[in-house]
């Protein structure tokens, strides 16, 4: 008889202990949706003058030539809408190849550089030895160079040893640029890892590039694909060196391309604007894809345990 009137009376004390909490909640929101708007409205406003350049890019390339050459009524920007200029670009100049010589030179040069930034980042991490502290410095104080500086020595000396209009000159340069930050990244997050993995690896037969490659980088593997992206996007969007140590139409970049379709007296604003548009497509499907791994990587490089 006891155990029933208790049973009775808790759901009503509950339901009495919600009732008394929903109006502070609703209160605590309605005094919490003024300052909340005091950061969306500044968020959006933002948000829209960065994606704004990006949509009249995109909306530009679907305009026709005829449209671009004059003043268009406001009522009439949107007819007429086609890939005209995207047929023009592929049709009519070597885009394609500029393309593929992106993605062959990003893609060798960011292996490269999760290789040695796998190898130098376990070494720095895993190992205590004399000028460890001033190497770590050296590294970082090449990121403070300014490239434009460099370009002469790197130009003079790939003149000498014929590295001019070459893809390895050309990968090494972008392997040297995106290694230290990568050097750097990956030390973070192979510090993560506890030393009795490795030797417990040793114990089983690996090698150190076993240990390196079998079984740090799997573990490490947020981290790689940061690395991975930031080198791919670096090398996919630089343009200095190549546009200095690539001359030759046939191994120019995208950037360098693009580059070359502004003329003298006339511009087809329809094919660069097309031109900018398929080279921005790369680096947002691969930020799109790996997005998830990207965030969780860069939180898993900020904490040490």
């Amino acid at each position: 008889m006891t155990t029933t009137t208790s049973s009775t009376t808790q759901p009503k004390e509950a339901d009495s202990k919600q009732n008394n909490r929903r109006p502070a909640k609703r209160r605590l929101s309605n005094s919490r949706r003024p300052r909340d708007l005091l950061v969306i409205i500044p968020t959006f406003v933002l948000l829209l003058v960065i994606v704004f350049p990006v949509l009249w890019m995109v909306f530009t390339s679907l305009r026709p030539a005829t449209a671009l050459a004059g003043n268009v009524p406001w009522s009439q920007y949107f007819s007429g809408l086609g890939f005209d200029a995207y047929r023009r670009l592929f049709d009519g100049t070597t885009f394609a190849r500029y393309i593929l010589n992106s993605v062959v030179i990003s893609c060798a040069s960011t292996v490269c550089t999760i290789i040695l930034a796998s190898i130098a980042g376990y070494g720095l991490s895993r190992f205590r030895f004399r000028l460890r502290g001033f190497m770590l410095f050296i590294i970082m104080g090449t990121q403070l160079l300014p490239f434009v500086v460099l370009i002469t020595p790197v130009y003079t000396f790939f003149s000498v040893i014929g590295l001019l209009n070459s893809y390895v000159g050309i990968i090494i340069v972008y392997t040297a640029m995106t290694l230290p930050l990568s050097i750097f990244l990956t030390l973070g997050y192979f510090d993560t890892i506890p030393r009795v993995v490795d030797e417990a690896a040793r114990i089983d037969g690996c090698t150190t590039l076993g240990v390196i490659f079998r079984i740090i980088v799997p573990l490490s593997l947020p981290g790689i694909v940061t690395v991975a992206v930031t080198a791919f996007i670096a090398t996919w969007e630089e343009f200095l060196f190549a546009t200095v140590l690539l001359t030759q139409d046939q191994v120019k970049t995208v950037q360098v391309g693009l580059a070359g379709y502004f003329g003298e007296y006339s511009t087809d604003w329809g094919v660069i604007m097309a031109a900018a548009t398929v080279a921005a497509i790369p680096t947002i499907l691969l930020f799109s894809i790996v997005q998830k791994r990207l965030v969780a990587g860069m939180a898993a490089g900020s904490v040490k345990e």
